[in-house]
């Protein structure tokens, strides 16, 4: 079996080289998240966090890390239902929701869901309808059933990227129960509120590669090209047994 090699070819060789070594070395990466707070409507007065993350649970994802916070006398919450709106409906269909301790979810009709598995995990009372929610969790706490104040899940579609785009001043809502502090845990509450403007981050400016990568592609250049000189441009074969 025999293999050509052309000293022809180098020139085009390293020139494919350089741009490879160029591309990996100085590839820029961009990530995008955004934060608010929501605060109770009715109940007890309380306030909850969101961390919205469309780059660490992979492309095409959006992380959602809700926690709640001290306010007052009540030190401590139940999360039990959050909810939001998305801005292309089209998409409820195929929403997709993983997390340690989602245990419902409910995703459309657009605007018409108020509650999430048990009819008591609903924002009535003036938080109004949603496009989506996850039920965190189950009623009560102890006895396995979880008394949680910081959650994470993923949101994904089945065929489209999500991003924070799709939440940019869109409204959000979450029911607490078992608020209070220590063995006084007998209030609850409901919040709401909005997420701000999304501007999606400008794209990094693109790197020069520094002075010494520039040099060492030059000189490896042109000592190729001078012992490609001193040879005849011919084919040179070899025989593989």
């Amino acid at each position: 079996m025999k293999h050509l090699f052309s000293t022809a070819t180098i020139p085009a060789f390293l020139a494919a080289t350089a741009v490879v070594i160029s591309s990996s070395a100085f590839a820029p990466a961009n990530a995008a998240s955004m934060n608010f707070t929501i605060n109770d409507f009715t109940g007890s007065d309380t306030q909850v966090k969101f961390t919205l993350d469309d780059s660490i649970a992979g492309s095409g994802k959006v992380q959602f890390k809700v926690d709640y916070l001290s306010t007052g006398s009540n030190k401590i919450a139940d999360i039990r239902g959050i909810f939001f709106n998305i801005l292309d409906n089209s998409l409820l269909k195929g929403l997709q929701v993983v997390g340690t301790d989602v245990t419902n979810k409910q995703f459309g009709p657009a605007g018409s869901v108020t509650s999430v598995g048990s009819g008591s995990n609903n924002l009535n009372g003036g938080g109004g309808s949603f496009d989506a929610g996850v039920e965190i969790g189950q009623e009560g706490i102890g006895q396995g059933k979880g008394d949680i104040q910081s959650t994470i899940f993923t949101l994904s579609h089945t065929s489209q990227a999500l991003t924070l785009a799709q939440f940019s001043q869109e409204n959000f809502g979450v029911r607490l129960m078992s608020v209070g502090s220590g063995n006084n845990r007998n209030g609850s509450s409901k919040l709401k509120g909005q997420a701000p403007y999304y501007t999606p981050p400008p794209p990094p400016p693109k790197k020069v590669p520094e002075p010494t990568t520039v040099v060492a592609l030059g000189l490896f250049a042109v000592g190729a090209l001078r012992i490609a000189k001193k040879k005849p441009l011919v084919s040179a074969s070899m025989t593989v047994a």
